[in-house]
């Protein structure tokens, strides 16, 4: 019996290792298809592009890390998928076609602050799924930036942008669930009105 149980403990450990290398090989892979479909959309329409940057790559982030097996694997994994909008990016200089170096969608950006963004986002996106105030900040947080990124844009009149936005504020905003969800859009509004108030008084 204690052979059958120690099989049994190895093939369930060889299931999760595996589960784990899979989900890196798609952090990366999914990160990288993101990355040069993100640079074709960059010589497209701006509305096109301005919703897929850097949208498209949260979006990503959060799904990366909220199916992460831990946090450290939420870490690598969220590394490797921000790794393919640098990449994509790198690649592009070597056919700027009168661009910037490091040309990220519309913005000239540096690549490690993509990398930081979309790395955060996962761990942030992981870090949701716990109980009580940490999920809750760890949802709110992003949210309160994505709700500014909708105001700004409904201001603006980026429709585009404003879709892809609300798309992201409702995924990050999905991880929590019940009473949790309304405590991390609180969190949100409550940023959201900070921000207001500091716009203001500047």
């Amino acid at each position: 019996m204690v052979g059958q149980d120690d099989a049994l403990d190895f093939l369930a450990w060889d299931r999760r290792e595996r589960a784990i290398m899979r989900h890196m090989v798609l952090s990366l892979a999914g990160g990288l298809l993101l990355g040069a479909l993100g640079e074709v959309l960059a010589h497209g329409p701006e509305p096109l592009s301005a919703a897929f940057d850097p949208y498209a790559y949260l979006l990503f982030a959060v799904v990366v890390g909220h199916s992460a097996a831990g946090f450290g694997w939420a870490a690598l994994g969220g590394t490797l998928a921000a790794l393919g909008p640098v990449v994509a990016m790198l690649a592009a200089t070597f056919f700027p076609a009168g661009r910037p170096s490091f040309y990220l969608g519309g913005d000239a950006m540096v690549p490690g602050i993509t990398l930081l963004a979309v790395a955060v986002a996962a761990l942030l996106a992981h870090l949701a799924g716990r109980e009580g105030l940490p999920g809750d900040l760890a949802a709110g947080l992003p949210a309160g930036v994505l709700l500014v990124e909708v105001a700004e844009a409904a201001r603006s009149g980026s429709w585009s942008v404003l879709v892809a936005a609300v798309a992201v504020l409702a995924a990050v905003l999905a991880l929590r669930r019940g009473t949790g969800a309304v405590r991390a859009a609180l969190v949100a509004v409550a940023l959201g009105a900070a921000h207001v108030v500091i716009a203001a008084s500047a």
